[in-house]
């Protein structure tokens, strides 16, 4: 089996993601999956239809779990939320047009220097 290189991950601030009946934060996103942070621990290998807000429009793909663990998150005051999950999702068979949107989300974080 051939080690292909991962895909450069990038931070856009402020993106969410949709999926199921719930928003969650989008911790970082590549050409081939993202991360995010959200209250539901998914099932490994099960497959989502996914809403990225990182542009005007928002990129609709699926994407399947590949990876999860609890999450710890501290708000101000030291108070900590309760049962937050990361997740890593995988696209699966992005159309031209999601892929065309993360193309050039990836692009523009790699020329402004973000990572």
């Amino acid at each position: 089996m051939q080690n292909r290189p991962r895909s450069r991950r990038v931070t856009v601030v402020g993106a969410r993601v949709r999926f199921a009946n719930t928003v969650a934060d989008l911790v970082n996103v590549s050409r081939s999956g993202t991360l995010i942070r959200a209250g539901d621990e998914l099932r490994l290998g099960g497959e989502w239809p996914l809403v990225l807000e990182l542009l005007a429009v928002p990129v609709r793909l699926t994407g399947r779990v590949v990876r999860r663990q609890p999450a710890e998150v501290s708000l101000p005051g030291g108070a900590a939320l309760q049962r937050q999950y990361s997740l890593a999702f995988k696209f699966v068979n992005p159309s031209a047009e999601a892929q065309a949107a993360l193309d050039e989300v990836c692009s523009l974080a790699i020329e402004t220097g973000e990572r």
